[in-house]
C-alpha cells in the first residue's frame, strides 16, 4: 500500500526566499550604476566647460572689437578737428607742424602727432586748441595730451592707454600728388598737411585693420 508523501515548506525557508528578493541591488549592479553615473557626470562637465570657454572667448572678442572701434573713432574725431596752419612749439622752441610723425615725448618715438581744435562746449582748458598724439608702447596704443599747443620746458604729456594686444602700428601719409610716405613734417619743416592718412593695426590675435582718413585742406596762401 503506497503512501502519499506531502512535503511542506517550512515557514523559515519561505521567509528567506522573500528576503532574497527584497534585499536590493547586488554589488555588481551598484558598480555598473556608479560607472554610468560617472560617465554622465564626465559628459556633463565637458559640455559645461566647453560652454564656459566659449563664453569667455566671446567676451574677449567683444572687448577686443569694442576697443578697436573706440580707438578708430577717437582718431577720427581728432583728425576731423585738425587746425590747418596752426603750428605749435616743442620745449626747445622749434616749430611743430599741425600733423607730424615725430612725437616730442622725450623718447624720439614715431607715431602720429596733431594739433586740433578744442571742444566748444567745455569751459576749461579743453575749449582751447589741443596737441595730442598716438604712439605704440610694447603691445598697447597710447594717446598723449599736452597741457597746451606750445609746450613749456619739462612739459611732459599725459599718456592714456586705449587698446592692448597690438603687435604693430604703421602710419602712412599721402602727398598732394598721391605718393605715400612713412614720415611727415619733421620739426621745423613745411607745416602743410598731408592729403590723407592711413593707419594699419596688426593685432596679436592675427587680425589686420586698415583705416584711411581724409584730412582738411591746407589753407590757401
Amino acid at each position: 500500500m503506497s503512501r502519499n508523501r506531502v512535503t511542506r515548506s517550512s515557514p523559515s525557508r519561505g521567509r528567506l526566499r522573500s528576503e532574497d528578493r527584497e534585499r536590493g541591488f547586488t554589488l555588481i549592479e551598484l558598480l555598473v550604476a556608479l560607472a554610468i553615473f560617472a560617465l554622465l557626470t564626465a559628459f556633463a562637465y565637458r559640455g559645461l566647460n566647453a560652454m564656459l570657454e566659449g563664453r569667455e572667448a566671446l567676451q574677449r572678442d567683444t572687448r577686443k572689437w569694442r576697443d578697436v572701434t573706440l580707438l578708430v573713432g577717437r582718431i577720427e574725431r581728432d583728425v576731423v578737428a585738425i587746425l590747418p596752419g596752426r603750428s605749435g612749439r616743442n620745449p626747445s622752441g622749434t616749430p611743430v607742424a599741425p600733423v607730424t610723425s615725430v612725437i616730442d615725448d622725450g623718447t624720439a618715438r614715431d607715431g602720429l602727432s596733431l594739433i586740433r581744435s578744442g571742444v566748444a562746449l567745455q569751459e576749461n582748458t579743453l575749449a582751447a586748441p589741443q596737441r595730442v598724439a598716438y604712439r605704440k608702447v610694447d603691445d598697447r596704443i597710447e594717446r598723449l595730451t599736452w597741457a597746451g599747443v606750445d609746450a613749456a620746458p619739462r612739459d611732459a604729456p599725459v599718456a592714456v592707454p586705449l587698446i592692448s594686444g597690438v603687435s604693430a602700428m604703421d602710419i602712412r601719409f599721402m602727398t598732394d600728388n598721391g605718393e605715400w610716405r612713412n614720415t611727415w613734417a619733421a620739426p621745423g619743416s613745411d607745416p602743410r598737411l598731408p592729403a590723407a592718412l592711413e593707419i594699419t593695426l596688426q593685432l596679436a590675435s592675427g587680425e589686420r585693420i586698415v583705416r584711411l582718413f581724409d584730412l582738411p585742406r591746407n589753407p590757401t596762401p
